[in-house]
């Protein structure tokens, strides 16, 4: 029987059952997430890196009804149109985000430790879908965050203890 059950993601938990792995991530766990790894660290540089990516996407926002209201829409096509491209470019080369993925299915796990302050740590889980090769990206937490390298290794272990 495996030791690890769950660890966290940049954006929710993995969760590991008999037969999957599923991913739960959403917009209110990113919050979570951030609200875990960087406020209650307490120190003031991370509780600016909190304050700063809850304003981030309220500005944004912001900035979208702006160029819109002022009828500057070719702002918002040439973002609109990089973020589909880049979309694509990813599912193009076969990234997908199930929300479970079976372990039959499942044929290589590798792992990036990433750079800090220029990468975070991820998994690409490579599996099979309808007879088609896909792959999963699954982001860690920081290594700015307290638990950054050691959510790196437990998900590796996690995937090492059954057989990846």
């Amino acid at each position: 029987m495996s030791s690890i059950k769950s660890f966290p993601t940049k954006r929710g938990k993995a969760r590991f059952t008999e037969e999957y792995v599923y991913f739960e991530e959403s917009f209110s766990g990113y919050i979570k997430s951030l609200y875990r790894d960087y406020w209650q660290r307490g120190t003031r540089w991370s509780s600016g890196a909190f304050v700063a990516y809850l304003f981030a996407f309220p500005i944004g926002v912001w900035w979208v009804v702006n160029a819109a209201r002022s009828g500057n829409f070719l702002y918002i096509a040439v973002i609109g149109g990089s973020m589909l491209v880049l979309w694509g470019a990813n599912y193009a080369r076969g990234f997908r985000s199930p929300d479970r993925i079976r372990f039959d299915t499942i044929e290589q796990v590798s792992a990036t430790d990433g750079m800090k302050g220029l990468t975070r740590p991820q998994l690409i889980i490579k599996y099979t879908d309808a007879g088609t090769t896909c792959k999963r990206r699954v982001n860690l937490p920081s290594l700015y965050t307290d638990s950054g390298e050691a959510v790196y290794e437990q998900a590796q272990e996690a995937f090492t203890e059954r057989g990846f």
